[in-house]
Protein backbone atom coordinates (compact mmCIF):
# COMPACT_ATOMS: atom_id res chain seq x y z
CA UNK A 1 0.00 0.00 0.00
CA UNK A 2 1.63 3.49 -1.06
CA UNK A 3 1.71 5.90 1.85
CA UNK A 4 -0.84 8.47 2.29
CA UNK A 5 0.17 11.74 3.99
CA UNK A 6 -1.81 13.23 5.57
CA UNK A 7 -3.34 16.76 6.23
CA UNK A 8 -2.94 17.13 9.64
CA UNK A 9 -3.87 21.19 9.64
CA UNK A 10 -6.97 20.16 7.80
CA UNK A 11 -8.49 18.92 11.25
CA UNK A 12 -11.98 19.40 11.74
CA UNK A 13 -12.98 22.17 14.70
CA UNK A 14 -12.55 21.70 18.18
CA UNK A 15 -16.34 21.71 18.64
CA UNK A 16 -16.91 18.68 16.88
CA UNK A 17 -15.81 15.67 18.43
CA UNK A 18 -13.81 13.42 16.07
CA UNK A 19 -15.71 10.19 15.00
CA UNK A 20 -13.87 7.42 16.80
CA UNK A 21 -15.30 8.83 20.12
CA UNK A 22 -18.74 8.44 19.46
CA UNK A 23 -18.80 5.50 17.11
CA UNK A 24 -19.76 2.89 19.55
CA UNK A 25 -21.04 4.94 22.04
CA UNK A 26 -23.98 2.64 22.87
CA UNK A 27 -21.50 -0.60 22.78
CA UNK A 28 -19.64 0.98 25.27
CA UNK A 29 -22.80 2.19 27.66
CA UNK A 30 -24.45 -1.21 27.79
CA UNK A 31 -20.99 -2.94 28.46
CA UNK A 32 -20.33 -0.37 31.28
CA UNK A 33 -23.63 -0.61 32.64
CA UNK A 34 -23.85 -3.88 32.47
CA UNK A 35 -20.13 -4.39 34.79
CA UNK A 36 -21.01 -1.64 36.91
CA UNK A 37 -22.03 -2.70 40.89
CA UNK A 38 -24.37 -5.19 41.43
CA UNK A 39 -25.63 -3.96 44.67
CA UNK A 40 -27.81 -1.25 45.53
CA UNK A 41 -25.84 0.50 48.12
CA UNK A 42 -23.49 3.26 48.52
CA UNK A 43 -21.29 1.66 46.51
CA UNK A 44 -23.13 1.60 43.43
CA UNK A 45 -24.98 4.93 44.03
CA UNK A 46 -21.31 6.90 44.49
CA UNK A 47 -20.06 5.21 41.10
CA UNK A 48 -23.44 5.52 39.14
CA UNK A 49 -23.01 9.33 40.20
CA UNK A 50 -19.31 9.76 39.22
CA UNK A 51 -20.22 8.21 35.99
CA UNK A 52 -22.90 10.46 35.42
CA UNK A 53 -25.61 8.35 35.52
CA UNK A 54 -27.68 9.61 38.38
CA UNK A 55 -27.47 12.72 40.32
CA UNK A 56 -26.43 12.32 44.49
CA UNK A 57 -29.33 11.31 45.39
CA UNK A 58 -29.47 8.57 43.37
CA UNK A 59 -32.33 9.99 40.56
CA UNK A 60 -32.03 8.93 37.12
CA UNK A 61 -29.40 11.67 35.42
CA UNK A 62 -27.74 12.43 31.95
CA UNK A 63 -24.74 14.03 32.80
CA UNK A 64 -21.39 14.46 31.36
CA UNK A 65 -19.57 11.32 31.56
CA UNK A 66 -16.13 12.24 30.79
CA UNK A 67 -14.04 11.93 27.07
CA UNK A 68 -13.96 8.47 27.06
CA UNK A 69 -10.66 8.36 24.65
CA UNK A 70 -9.00 5.15 26.33
CA UNK A 71 -12.20 3.01 25.78
CA UNK A 72 -12.69 4.33 21.96
CA UNK A 73 -9.20 4.13 21.38
CA UNK A 74 -9.00 0.31 22.83
CA UNK A 75 -11.98 -0.58 20.51
CA UNK A 76 -10.52 1.40 17.28
CA UNK A 77 -7.36 -0.37 18.04
CA UNK A 78 -9.29 -3.82 18.10
CA UNK A 79 -11.28 -2.39 14.86
CA UNK A 80 -8.25 -1.23 12.98
CA UNK A 81 -6.61 -4.49 13.19
CA UNK A 82 -9.46 -6.22 11.77
CA UNK A 83 -11.13 -7.43 14.41
CA UNK A 84 -14.74 -6.74 15.80
CA UNK A 85 -15.07 -3.83 18.43
CA UNK A 86 -17.19 -6.44 20.82
CA UNK A 87 -14.31 -8.81 20.95
CA UNK A 88 -12.37 -5.73 23.00
CA UNK A 89 -15.01 -4.16 24.50
CA UNK A 90 -14.40 -6.23 28.09
CA UNK A 91 -10.50 -4.37 27.94
CA UNK A 92 -12.87 -0.92 26.74
CA UNK A 93 -15.10 -1.46 29.33
CA UNK A 94 -12.25 -2.17 32.45
CA UNK A 95 -9.77 0.88 31.05
CA UNK A 96 -12.89 3.38 31.91
CA UNK A 97 -13.51 1.84 34.91
CA UNK A 98 -9.83 2.11 35.68
CA UNK A 99 -9.67 5.67 34.41
CA UNK A 100 -12.51 6.99 36.77
CA UNK A 101 -11.11 5.26 39.65
CA UNK A 102 -8.08 7.31 39.28
CA UNK A 103 -10.14 10.33 38.92
CA UNK A 104 -11.73 9.44 42.16
CA UNK A 105 -8.68 9.20 44.42
CA UNK A 106 -7.17 12.07 42.40
CA UNK A 107 -9.64 14.50 43.22
CA UNK A 108 -9.39 13.05 46.86
CA UNK A 109 -5.52 13.76 46.80
CA UNK A 110 -5.57 16.63 45.54
CA UNK A 111 -8.16 18.49 47.06
CA UNK A 112 -10.74 19.32 43.83
CA UNK A 113 -14.17 20.02 44.36
CA UNK A 114 -15.45 19.67 41.16
CA UNK A 115 -15.38 17.16 38.14
CA UNK A 116 -17.27 17.57 35.03
CA UNK A 117 -19.30 20.51 36.44
CA UNK A 118 -20.35 18.85 39.40
CA UNK A 119 -19.14 18.42 42.95
CA UNK A 120 -16.89 14.99 43.02
CA UNK A 121 -17.86 11.98 45.34
CA UNK A 122 -15.67 12.86 48.15
CA UNK A 123 -16.95 16.53 48.85
CA UNK A 124 -20.31 14.86 48.39
CA UNK A 125 -19.94 11.42 50.63
CA UNK A 126 -16.40 12.43 52.80
CA UNK A 127 -12.88 10.70 51.39
CA UNK A 128 -13.15 7.64 53.28
CA UNK A 129 -16.45 7.28 51.38
CA UNK A 130 -14.62 7.93 48.45
CA UNK A 131 -11.54 5.74 48.62
CA UNK A 132 -14.32 3.23 48.74
CA UNK A 133 -15.44 4.33 45.49
CA UNK A 134 -12.67 4.62 43.60
CA UNK A 135 -11.45 0.91 45.10
CA UNK A 136 -14.75 -1.00 44.02
CA UNK A 137 -14.69 0.86 40.55
CA UNK A 138 -10.95 -0.30 40.30
CA UNK A 139 -12.36 -4.14 41.54
CA UNK A 140 -15.21 -4.25 38.72
CA UNK A 141 -12.98 -3.16 36.22
CA UNK A 142 -10.76 -6.46 36.69
CA UNK A 143 -13.69 -8.27 37.52
CA UNK A 144 -16.02 -7.58 34.25
CA UNK A 145 -12.46 -8.45 32.02
CA UNK A 146 -11.56 -11.39 33.69
CA UNK A 147 -15.08 -13.08 33.42
CA UNK A 148 -15.78 -16.50 31.81
CA UNK A 149 -16.06 -15.19 27.57
CA UNK A 150 -14.74 -15.83 24.63
CA UNK A 151 -11.01 -15.35 23.89
CA UNK A 152 -9.89 -15.69 27.26
CA UNK A 153 -6.21 -16.03 26.59
CA UNK A 154 -6.08 -12.76 24.94
CA UNK A 155 -8.53 -11.12 27.36
CA UNK A 156 -6.02 -12.15 30.45
CA UNK A 157 -2.93 -10.80 28.35
CA UNK A 158 -5.02 -7.64 28.20
CA UNK A 159 -5.87 -7.46 31.84
CA UNK A 160 -2.06 -8.30 32.45
CA UNK A 161 -1.10 -4.98 30.47
CA UNK A 162 -4.26 -2.76 32.18
CA UNK A 163 -2.59 -4.43 35.06
CA UNK A 164 0.58 -3.18 34.72
CA UNK A 165 -0.18 0.20 33.77
CA UNK A 166 -2.15 0.82 37.12
CA UNK A 167 1.36 0.31 38.87
CA UNK A 168 2.80 3.34 36.80
CA UNK A 169 -0.50 4.78 37.13
CA UNK A 170 0.42 5.16 40.78
CA UNK A 171 4.10 5.25 40.76
CA UNK A 172 3.25 8.62 38.85
CA UNK A 173 1.38 9.99 41.30
CA UNK A 174 3.69 8.99 43.85
CA UNK A 175 6.15 11.25 42.18
CA UNK A 176 3.37 13.65 41.05
CA UNK A 177 2.88 14.19 45.09
CA UNK A 178 6.70 13.89 46.16
CA UNK A 179 7.14 17.10 43.26
CA UNK A 180 5.16 19.75 44.83
CA UNK A 181 6.68 22.62 45.34
CA UNK A 182 9.89 22.15 43.90
CA UNK A 183 9.87 24.00 40.33
CA UNK A 184 12.72 23.69 39.36
CA UNK A 185 12.43 20.00 37.84
CA UNK A 186 14.35 18.66 34.86
CA UNK A 187 12.13 18.42 31.62
CA UNK A 188 13.14 14.28 31.99
CA UNK A 189 11.45 14.80 35.23
CA UNK A 190 8.14 15.87 34.18
CA UNK A 191 7.99 13.64 31.06
CA UNK A 192 9.22 10.34 32.98
CA UNK A 193 6.26 11.67 35.35
CA UNK A 194 3.17 12.09 32.68
CA UNK A 195 4.60 8.99 30.86
CA UNK A 196 3.09 7.21 33.74
CA UNK A 197 0.51 9.04 34.97
CA UNK A 198 -1.32 9.31 32.02
CA UNK A 199 0.51 8.00 29.19
CA UNK A 200 1.11 4.27 30.42
CA UNK A 201 -2.99 3.66 30.50
CA UNK A 202 -3.72 5.05 27.41
CA UNK A 203 -0.80 2.86 26.09
CA UNK A 204 -2.34 0.40 28.12
CA UNK A 205 -5.64 0.97 26.45
CA UNK A 206 -4.42 0.71 22.34
CA UNK A 207 -2.31 -2.20 23.22
CA UNK A 208 -5.22 -4.37 24.61
CA UNK A 209 -7.30 -4.14 21.55
CA UNK A 210 -4.45 -4.70 19.63
CA UNK A 211 -4.18 -8.16 21.49
CA UNK A 212 -7.83 -8.77 21.56
CA UNK A 213 -7.61 -8.70 17.84
CA UNK A 214 -4.72 -11.06 17.49
CA UNK A 215 -1.79 -9.06 16.51
CA UNK A 216 1.50 -9.93 17.18
CA UNK A 217 3.92 -8.77 19.88
CA UNK A 218 5.68 -6.41 17.76
CA UNK A 219 2.39 -4.50 16.14
CA UNK A 220 1.15 -4.52 20.08
CA UNK A 221 4.39 -2.35 21.45
CA UNK A 222 3.83 -0.16 18.23
CA UNK A 223 -0.06 0.50 19.60
CA UNK A 224 1.49 0.93 23.25
CA UNK A 225 3.95 3.48 22.19
CA UNK A 226 1.82 5.72 19.90
CA UNK A 227 -0.67 5.56 22.62
CA UNK A 228 2.03 7.15 25.18
CA UNK A 229 3.03 9.49 23.01
CA UNK A 230 -0.66 10.90 22.60
CA UNK A 231 -0.84 10.48 27.01
CA UNK A 232 1.92 12.99 27.20
CA UNK A 233 0.01 15.18 24.09
CA UNK A 234 -2.98 15.03 26.33
CA UNK A 235 -1.19 15.69 29.63
CA UNK A 236 0.66 19.18 28.21
CA UNK A 237 -2.66 20.48 27.10
CA UNK A 238 -4.38 19.32 30.45
CA UNK A 239 -1.69 21.49 31.85
CA UNK A 240 -2.37 24.61 30.06
CA UNK A 241 -5.85 23.87 30.76
CA UNK A 242 -5.27 23.91 34.07
CA UNK A 243 -3.26 27.48 34.40
CA UNK A 244 -5.05 29.29 31.19
CA UNK A 245 -8.41 27.30 30.58
CA UNK A 246 -11.79 28.58 31.01
CA UNK A 247 -13.02 27.31 33.71
CA UNK A 248 -16.99 27.69 32.43
CA UNK A 249 -15.50 25.54 29.43
CA UNK A 250 -13.69 22.72 31.54
CA UNK A 251 -15.77 22.15 34.29
CA UNK A 252 -12.71 22.79 36.57
CA UNK A 253 -10.79 25.47 38.60
CA UNK A 254 -8.05 26.91 37.04
CA UNK A 255 -5.76 27.60 40.27
CA UNK A 256 -5.56 24.00 41.33
CA UNK A 257 -2.15 23.09 40.12
CA UNK A 258 -0.50 26.64 40.74
CA UNK A 259 -2.42 26.19 44.39
CA UNK A 260 -0.89 23.29 45.27
CA UNK A 261 1.94 24.01 43.12
CA UNK A 262 2.26 21.45 41.01
CA UNK A 263 5.30 20.62 38.32
CA UNK A 264 3.41 21.24 35.23
CA UNK A 265 4.47 21.57 31.77
CA UNK A 266 4.07 25.98 32.04
CA UNK A 267 6.28 25.84 34.93
CA UNK A 268 8.82 23.81 33.65
CA UNK A 269 8.54 25.44 30.62
CA UNK A 270 8.57 28.85 32.09
CA UNK A 271 12.01 27.53 34.57
CA UNK A 272 14.10 26.58 31.47
CA UNK A 273 13.97 30.21 29.58
CA UNK A 274 13.74 32.31 33.17
CA UNK A 275 16.73 34.49 33.88
CA UNK A 276 18.74 33.40 37.38
CA UNK A 277 16.38 35.99 39.21
CA UNK A 278 13.51 34.83 37.78
CA UNK A 279 14.11 31.09 38.80
CA UNK A 280 15.08 32.48 42.37
CA UNK A 281 11.51 33.66 42.34
CA UNK A 282 9.83 30.73 41.48
CA UNK A 283 11.22 28.67 43.73
CA UNK A 284 10.55 30.90 46.13
CA UNK A 285 6.64 31.18 45.43
CA UNK A 286 6.42 27.31 45.09
CA UNK A 287 8.60 26.78 48.31
CA UNK A 288 7.11 29.28 50.51
CA UNK A 289 3.00 28.89 49.47
CA UNK A 290 1.98 32.15 50.48
CA UNK A 291 -1.15 32.88 50.66
CA UNK A 292 -2.82 33.83 47.20
CA UNK A 293 0.33 33.28 45.62
CA UNK A 294 -0.88 31.23 43.29
CA UNK A 295 -2.12 34.64 41.33
CA UNK A 296 1.36 35.91 41.70
CA UNK A 297 2.82 32.93 39.88
CA UNK A 298 0.50 32.92 36.92
CA UNK A 299 1.98 36.28 36.46
CA UNK A 300 5.20 35.68 37.11
CA UNK A 301 4.35 32.71 34.20
CA UNK A 302 2.48 35.12 32.03
CA UNK A 303 5.77 37.74 32.02
CA UNK A 304 8.15 34.55 30.85
CA UNK A 305 5.95 33.77 27.92
CA UNK A 306 2.81 32.64 29.48
CA UNK A 307 0.21 30.19 27.45
CA UNK A 308 2.42 30.71 23.98
CA UNK A 309 5.34 28.07 25.80
CA UNK A 310 3.16 25.58 26.10
CA UNK A 311 0.67 26.09 23.20
CA UNK A 312 2.03 24.59 20.26
CA UNK A 313 3.49 21.09 22.33
CA UNK A 314 0.77 18.98 22.69
CA UNK A 315 0.13 19.00 18.79
CA UNK A 316 4.30 18.02 18.38
CA UNK A 317 3.38 15.29 20.44
CA UNK A 318 0.31 14.08 18.62
CA UNK A 319 2.05 14.38 15.36
CA UNK A 320 4.93 11.93 16.69
CA UNK A 321 2.04 9.62 17.69
CA UNK A 322 0.46 9.32 14.63
CA UNK A 323 4.08 8.53 13.19
CA UNK A 324 4.25 5.93 15.18
CA UNK A 325 1.51 4.07 13.61
CA UNK A 326 2.53 4.71 9.90
CA UNK A 327 1.12 1.83 7.76
CA UNK A 328 -2.37 1.29 8.93
CA UNK A 329 -4.97 1.19 6.45
CA UNK A 330 -5.64 4.96 5.58
CA UNK A 331 -9.09 5.29 6.82
CA UNK A 332 -7.71 3.74 10.31
CA UNK A 333 -4.64 6.29 10.63
CA UNK A 334 -6.96 9.27 9.53
CA UNK A 335 -9.55 8.13 12.41
CA UNK A 336 -6.49 8.10 15.04
CA UNK A 337 -4.81 11.49 13.42
CA UNK A 338 -8.54 13.25 13.75
CA UNK A 339 -8.53 12.17 17.48
CA UNK A 340 -4.77 13.33 18.21
CA UNK A 341 -5.44 16.39 16.49
CA UNK A 342 -8.72 16.95 19.02
CA UNK A 343 -6.33 16.14 22.00
CA UNK A 344 -3.75 18.66 21.07
CA UNK A 345 -6.40 21.10 20.49
CA UNK A 346 -9.30 20.18 23.14
CA UNK A 347 -10.66 23.28 25.02
CA UNK A 348 -12.02 20.87 27.79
Amino acid sequence: MAERVLDLDASPPIEAPPALLDRHTELLDHGLRKTGPRTRGLLRQMSAYHLGWTDAQGRPANDPAGKRIRPALALWACESLGGEPEWALPAAVAVELIHNFTLIHDDIQDGDQLRRHRPTVWTVWGAEQGINAGDGMFANALSGLLAPGPRPGRRMRAAHLLSSAVVQVVEGQCLDLSLEGRAGAAQSTYLRLVTMKTGALIGAAMAAGAVLAGAPRAVVRRFDAAGRLLGLAFQVRDDWLGTWGDPQVTGKGRSGDLRRRKLTYPVVAAYEVATSPRRRELRRLFREREPGGEFRLRALLDDLGGPALTAGVPMVLARDAIAALTGLPDEALTDFADLAIHVAERNR
